[in-house]
């Protein structure tokens, strides 16, 4: 098959790294591929693990850039484009309108997130015409049919993580003067609002008086961060909580903590929980997205209501309280993100779908 990935973000997070692991994948499998983003791009820079694809400059100034259009719809036509496989929100639009004009490919669009679209006229319209949309996990799924579209066009694919990335020694806890002796608790997420840190920490300062002595750990940076410093000075927890900025020795802390925790309360997956229990690291996880698929209480993890500091400072409390039967519930989380949640498993279900489209193109479906 002939494949067209669009990504024109500047930044490089987990949508770029999930679409450079698709792209790895389906490059061995000897697909031919293109690749779209803006210049000097992180997506359109990256080697992709040295695989062998064309790359294609573009402004994508905005969602309708007619530039932007009309060179993808040319290079469709020219090239005979299969696939159109959109990996962000702006290109969604893109793939489709280059669907349209260029009239062979099938375009398919990932979604990453679990909030629903908006209900206007244009974005119904955005969202009915991909041919596939594939929803990282079954929540994001349901919202999309919840929002009127059907069973056929969604398609659940799992995001997935790279378990030889997670093939690491623990940190030296000494960076931050963190005893071994003391329980480490593990939070990885930008500081935004849906990550809920304000929460994590509100559950710590309860945390307390039930167990002697903790610190957590948060890995990150974003706009939150003066207010998080402030109500870390307000709650006295400078002892026993650090903000570590933004850290590329992430899965090292994972395997260093004694318990992993996220507070969020929006998530499309939640990538960092499932390279937690990769590295059966045990899970306290507020409920969100896609968690609970990964997340199952009393089986996998402590999952708890979401916005909670109460519930979430009770479950972190059973977890340390209770280490052998939390290390029990993170091996039992380990195998399933090594079955359910693995790279090859992610290429093998996005290419079936690439199949079903051509297939379906060339009538070759009953």
């Amino acid at each position: 098959m002939n494949i067209l990935h669009l990504d024109e973000q500047t930044g490089w997070r987990g949508g770029e790294q999930q679409a450079s692991w698709l792209i790895q994948g389906t490059a061995a499998k000897g697909h031919k591929l293109w690749i779209a983003g803006k210049a000097n791009s992180p997506f359109l820079n990256s080697d992709h693990g040295g695989a062998a694809l064309e790359r294609v400059v573009a402004p994508f100034w905005n969602e309708v850039d007619p530039v932007t259009i009309w060179k993808l719809a040319q290079l469709c036509m020219h090239e005979q484009i299969d696939i159109i496989h959109a990996h962000s929100s702006h290109t969604h639009m893109i793939a489709a309108l280059v669907g349209i004009l260029a009239s062979r490919p099938s375009v398919v669009v990932s979604r990453r997130v679990s909030f629903p679209p908006k209900t206007d006229f244009i974005n119904r319209w955005k969202y009915r015409t991909p041919d596939r949309i594939l929803a990282v996990s079954q929540k994001v799924a349901d919202v999309l049919r919840d929002y009127g579209l059907s069973e056929e066009q969604v398609v659940r694919v799992y995001s997935s993580i790279d378990v030889e990335r997670l093939n690491v020694e623990p940190a030296d806890r000494s960076e931050f003067g963190i005893p071994e002796d003391v329980p480490l608790l593990f939070n990885a997420g930008a500081l935004v609002g849906h990550k809920d840190q304000a929460t994590l920490l509100n559950a710590v300062a309860g945390l307390r008086d039930r167990v002697p002595a903790f610190h957590l750990l948060i890995a990150g940076e974003g706009t939150l961060r003066a207010s998080l410093e402030n109500q870390i000075t307000s709650l006295e927890l400078e002892d026993c909580v650090t903000l570590a900025g933004h850290r590329e020795d992430v899965p090292q802390w994972m395997r260093a903590a004694d318990c992993y925790v996220s507070s969020s309360w929006s998530e499309g997956l939640g990538t960092s929980v499932l390279e937690a229990l990769a590295c059966k690291t045990p899970v306290v996880a507020a409920e969100a997205g896609g968690i609970p698929e990964m997340v199952r209480p009393g089986e996998s993890g402590y999952l708890v209501p979401n916005k909670n500091p109460e519930a979430l400072a009770d479950a972190i409390a059973a977890c340390l309280e209770s280490p052998d039967e939390a290390l029990s519930m993170a091996v039992a989380g380990q195998q399933r993100v090594l079955e359910v949640f693995s790279t090859e498993r992610m290429v093998e279900d996005t290419l079936a779908q690439y199949h079903a489209l051509v297939a379906e193109r060339l009538g070759l479906t009953a």
